[in-house]
C-alpha cells in the first residue's frame, strides 16, 4: 500500500507539472539564447568598454585643437628684484619694468601677474592620424571581445538547456520504471492471494521500488539545479518558464557537417586578428613618436607692481592694478626631443615582438579550433550510429518486456526472470537517453568550435 501511494504521488506530481507547464512560457533554445544576450551583466561590461574606446577616440581628435592656458597671481614681497618678486609659473615671459629710482619708505609692495598662452601644434607629422588608427583598432578589438563573450554565453545556455532535457528524460524513465513495478506488484499480490505465487514476490518488488524512488529523488535534484543555472543566465525565476521535453528526441540524425573553412569566421579568431591589427597600429604610432612638433605660439600678459611710474613704492593691495605694463608675443615654434631617437628603437622592437606574439597566438588558436572541430565531428558521427542502435534496442526491449509480462501472468516464468527483463528494459532506456545526450553534446561542441549555434539550431525541432 505504501509504495502504491508513492507511485500515485509521483504521477500526481507529473500531472500537476504538466498543468503548470501549460501555463508557463515555453522557451525554445533560440529564445533562451536571445534572452541571455539581452540582459547578462558580462555583455554590458563589454559594451561599456566599446563606449570607452569610442570616447578615447573622440579625445584624440580634440588633440588637434589649440591648447590655451591662463594663469594669474597677486603677491606681496620685496621689490629688490625690480620690477617685483614673482613665483615662477609655466608660460611666463619677460616684460620690461620701470627703471626709475625708488622714492618711498616701503621696502615691500604688492605684485600682480596674469598671462594667457596659446599653443597650437598643427604640424605633428602624422602622430594624430596614427593615434586615431590605434583607437579604431582598440574599438574593433573590444567589439570582437563582445562577440566572443556572446558565443561563450550561448554555448553555456545550450549546455544548460540540454542538461534540463536530459534530466527530464532520465526522470521520466524512473517514473516509468516505478509504474511498471506498481503494475507488477498488483499482479504478484493478486497471484499470491490466489496461491499461484509465493508471498515473497511482493517483498522483492517492494525492494526494487524503493531503489527506483531514490533514483527519482536524485534526478529531480539534478533537474532543479540545471533549471536554476539556466534561470540565472536568462534572468528569470526558475519556476516562471518551461521547456518542451520532446525536443530531446533527435529526429533528424543524418546531416553532413560543413567544412572547416567556415572556422575562419570564429569569434575567437576574429578577436586574435583584431589583436594583430591593434599591435600593427601601435607600432606605426611608436614610429611617429620621435618626429618633432611645430606650431603657433601666442601669449599676452600683464605685470603690475606697487611701484608707480614716479618711482614711489606703495604697499597698497590695489596699487599693482593702477601701475602695470602689458605685452604680447606671437610666433612659431618647434619641439624635438632628440634623446627619443635612440629610445624609440627599443620601443619599436617591443612593438614588433607584440605583433609576433599576436600572430603566434592566432596560429595556435586556429590549429586548436580545427582540431577540436574535427574531433567533435568524428565523435558526433560515432554518437549518431550509437543513437540509432540504442533506439532500435529500446524498441526491441519494450516489445520483449510486454511479451514476458504476459508469460509471467500465465505462470511460464518466475518473478526473478521478469525483473531481470525489466532491468534489461531499464538499461536500454538509460542507454538511449545517454546516447541522445551525447549526440547533442557533440553538436554543441561542433557549434562552439565553428563559432555559431546554427549547426545545433538546425537539428532541434521547436
Amino acid at each position: 500500500m505504501i509504495h502504491k501511494i508513492i507511485v500515485l504521488a509521483a504521477f500526481w506530481c507529473l500531472l500537476t507539472s504538466q498543468v503548470v507547464y501549460a501555463q508557463k512560457k515555453v522557451y525554445s533554445l533560440e529564445e533562451v539564447c536571445q534572452k541571455t544576450l539581452r540582459q547578462y551583466p558580462s555583455l554590458a561590461s563589454k559594451k561599456y568598454r566599446i563606449e570607452q574606446r569610442e570616447l578615447d577616440k573622440d579625445f584624440i581628435k580634440k588633440e588637434r585643437l589649440p591648447e590655451v592656458n591662463f594663469q594669474g597671481q597677486q603677491s606681496y614681497g620685496s621689490y629688490q628684484g625690480v620690477p617685483g618678486a614673482f613665483f615662477p609659473l609655466a608660460g611666463i615671459y619677460n616684460t620690461s619694468g620701470s627703471d626709475k629710482g625708488l622714492n618711498g619708505k616701503n621696502n615691500a609692495v604688492s605684485n600682480l601677474y596674469t598671462s594667457a598662452v596659446l599653443q597650437w601644434n598643427f604640424v605633428q607629422f602624422g602622430r594624430i592620424r596614427t593615434k586615431l588608427d590605434v583607437a579604431d583598432a582598440a574599438i574593433q578589438l573590444s567589439k570582437m571581445a563582445l562577440t566572443q563573450e556572446e558565443l561563450r554565453l550561448q554555448t553555456a545556455v545550450a549546455r544548460q538547456y540540454f542538461t534540463i532535457l536530459r534530466s527530464t528524460a532520465f526522470l521520466s524513465i524512473n517514473v516509468a520504471d516505478a509504474k511498471r513495478l506498481e503494475d507488477l506488484f498488483d499482479l504478484s499480490k493478486a497471484q499470491a492471494n490466489a496461491g499461484l505465487r509465493p508471498g515473497a514476490d511482493t517483498l522483492l518488488v517492494k525492494s526494487n521500488h524503493y531503489q527506483i524512488k531514490g533514483q527519482v529523488n536524485e534526478r529531480q535534484a539534478i533537474l532543479e539545479t540545471a533549471r536554476m543555472h539556466l534561470a540565472a543566465l536568462i534572468g528569470e525565476d526558475a519556476n516562471s518558464f518551461a521547456i518542451d521535453a520532446s525536443l530531446f528526441n533527435a529526429n533528424k540524425v543524418f546531416r553532413e557537417s560543413p567544412s572547416t573553412d567556415s572556422l575562419n569566421n570564429h569569434p575567437y579568431l576574429k578577436y586574435l586578428k583584431a589583436t594583430i591589427l591593434y599591435a600593427n597600429a601601435s607600432l606605426e604610432a611608436v614610429k611617429r613618436l620621435p618626429y618633432p612638433s611645430a606650431g603657433l605660439l601666442a601669449g599676452t600678459g600683464i605685470r603690475g607692481s606697487g611701484i608707480n611710474s614716479s618711482g614711489i613704492a606703495n604697499s597698497g593691495f590695489s596699487e599693482p592694478w593702477k601701475s602695470n605694463t602689458s605685452g604680447y608675443l606671437i610666433g612659431v615654434g618647434a619641439t624635438w626631443n632628440l634623446s627619443s631617437l635612440y629610445q624609440n628603437k627599443v620601443k619599436q622592437k617591443m612593438a614588433e615582438k607584440e605583433i609576433q606574439s599576436a600572430k603566434a597566438d592566432y596560429e595556435e588558436a586556429n590549429l586548436q579550433l580545427k582540431t577540436s572541430y574535427n574531433t567533435a565531428v568524428s565523435r558526433w558521427k560515432q554518437q549518431r550510429e550509437r543513437l540509432i542502435d540504442a533506439r532500435t534496442a529500446l524498441e526491441a526491449s519494450k516489445q520483449a518486456y510486454d511479451l514476458y509480462v504476459t508469460r509471467y501472468e500465465n505462470g511460464l516464468i518466475n518473478l526473478i526472470e521478469l525483473l531481470q527483463l525489466q532491468k534489461t528494459l531499464q538499461d536500454a532506456e538509460i542507454n538511449y537517453v545517454t546516447a541522445t545526450g551525447a549526440y547533442w553534446d557533440e553538436l554543441i561542441n561542433q557549434s562552439e568550435s565553428a563559432g555559431n549555434l546554427s549547426l545545433l539550431l538546425s537539428q532541434i525541432n521547436p
